[in-house]
């Protein structure tokens, strides 16, 4: 294709892309391991989540119900969904003004100039994170709780910098190769200026010195993807203490991964591991692959397993002030999978990855794929943890209309998935039994503030229930928003 035809074409599926994204976000009516995304609780997951929404935040909540009627006996869910993009690159009102159509300032998505591109990926940090709940269960009798949950998370994070962005959507013309080979076989001297040769017309880059070493390109970047089903089972107790009630409890999962991959700094030193499951059609790369009878049927095979567990306590007075606290995701998972090698690669001669790239989502499938990066690799297996993370949280009803709850979580932010601090204060306003509308401010790690703002419908306390809650929608008021995302309940029933 020429230059503007296929920029043409990237920016046809790019904005249909992100607005269709968007229309299916807040036009229907009915959410990794950034964690545990729950609809129908504002900002504060912990504070408010109950019977099984509770796991993986607090299991105390399994006697604590602080959205639902005290004396449910059970609530059966299946198909929560929670979705969320994040990235300061999206906090731009050119980009915005660009998907609208406006007659604004606007990103030029039919660009020809590949610098456009560069500044727009560059140096920023694009999260994306979801959760599916596949069915869920939780029976309540006396002072008794018990839950299960089975999920699916799935989580990815880019950081690129410069040089890794150019390497990445230019291959061979990136500016440090002094030759580029064409499909034709010609060597021409890189001057910055590809005039009417196409990106998809380069075959490599020849960088005389030899000095662009993999590593050191790499080295500012950061690359990761998980993606891993749980089986959950959870128990609480209630304790009377006069006009107080304490909640305890317990929960444990484990853990069936299907593929890993993270490149990071280690101790001053670049690390690449990855592990995946025979379905993703990614080679490994210590190992040529060989046929195996009947390996179709474990395609999807689990090439990880591990556990976790969390414990809570909570304390509530009348059911109408409370606080918790929590540890979740005591634990670790261990990926079989292989560690990549570095060393002192070249990339004197270089072929583009992206040769047949059409659209944003090729460039990010291309960044976590390892095949992009390296050509060997020894063979691994690696404990990962999953990042114990400390809750704590509260609320108060004021009264039949209106409650008000807020709560924190603290993690490690150098593991995968793990924004360090995640703050919420959620305002709840029930205007009559069937309607709930949830809203408040959060904030995630370096993040800037986001507004989630949530509607469920439901025939009452008890009863069926539904609802969808966007993650941010600042949109309404600004000129952009730096995240797109949306948590939905399909069908929850609670008797």
């Amino acid at each position: 294709m020429k230059p503007s035809v296929w920029h043409q074409h990237a920016t046809h599926v790019m904005r249909s892309s992100i607005l269709t994204f968007l229309v299916v976000a807040f036009s229907t009516t009915l959410i990794g391991q950034n964690q545990h995304l729950t609809y129908g609780t504002g900002a504060t997951p912990m504070a408010l989540g109950s019977d099984y929404r509770a796991m993986g935040w607090n299991p105390a909540h399994l006697t604590l119900s602080p959205l639902s009627a005290s004396n449910w006996k059970s609530a059966i869910g299946g198909l929560e969904i929670g979705v969320r993009l994040s990235s300061n690159a999206l906090d731009r009102s050119d980009l915005w003004n660009g998907i609208r159509d406006e007659n604004l300032e606007t990103f030029d998505w039919q660009s020809d100039k590949w610098s456009d591109w560069k500044d727009l990926l560059a140096n920023e940090e694009i999260a994306f994170n979801a959760d599916i709940t596949n069915a869920a269960s939780a029976k309540h009798w006396g002072n008794w709780g018990l839950a299960y949950a089975s999920k699916q998370h799935f989580q990815a994070e880019i950081l690129l910098d410069v040089q890794s962005v150019e390497l990445l959507l230019q291959g061979g013309a990136a500016s440090w190769f002094e030759l580029i080979v064409t499909n034709l076989g010609d060597t021409i001297p890189n001057e910055g200026n590809l005039g009417d040769i196409s990106l998809n017309d380069i075959t490599n880059g020849i960088d005389v010195d030899g000095d662009a070493i993999l590593g050191d390109i790499l080295a500012k970047s950061r690359l990761g993807f998980s993606w891993h089903r749980s089986h959950s089972v959870g128990v609480s107790k209630a304790w009377q203490l006069e006009k107080l009630t304490l909640h305890t409890g317990a929960s444990g999962r484990l853990l069936l991964g299907n593929g890993f991959f993270q490149l990071k700094q280690e101790d001053g030193t670049l690390d690449a591991f990855g592990a995946f499951s025979n379905g993703f059609n990614i080679p490994s790369l210590a190992v040529a692959a060989q046929p195996i009878s009947g390996q179709s049927v474990r395609n999807w095979g689990p090439v990880g397993q591990g556990w976790g567990a969390d414990f809570g306590v909570a304390l509530d007075w009348n059911e109408k002030i409370w606080a918790s606290a929590a540890i979740t995701d005591i634990g670790f998972m261990e990926w079989r999978g292989e560690r990549y090698r570095f060393g002192n690669l070249s990339i004197g001669n270089w072929q583009s990855p992206l040769s047949s790239a059409e659209n944003w989502i090729d460039i990010a499938t291309a960044a976590l794929d390892p095949d992009t990066w390296f050509s060997s690799s020894d063979l691994e297996v690696r404990k990962i943890k999953n990042g114990a993370t400390f809750h704590i949280g509260g609320g108060i009803k004021l009264n039949q209309l209106i409650t008000l709850a807020a709560d924190g979580s603290f993690d490690n932010p150098d593991l995968l998935g793990n924004s360090g601090t995640r703050l919420g204060l959620s305002f709840v306003f029930e205007p009559a039994p069937f309607v709930r509308i949830d809203g408040g401010l959060s904030k995630w790690g370096d993040e800037t503030i986001r507004y989630p703002l949530g509607l469920v419908l439901s025939t009452g306390k008890k009863g069926f229930e539904c609802g969808i809650q966007a993650t941010d929608v600042q949109g309404l008021w600004r000129d952009s928003q730096p995240e797109i995302g949306l948590r939905t309940c399909l069908v929850r029933w609670i008797w």
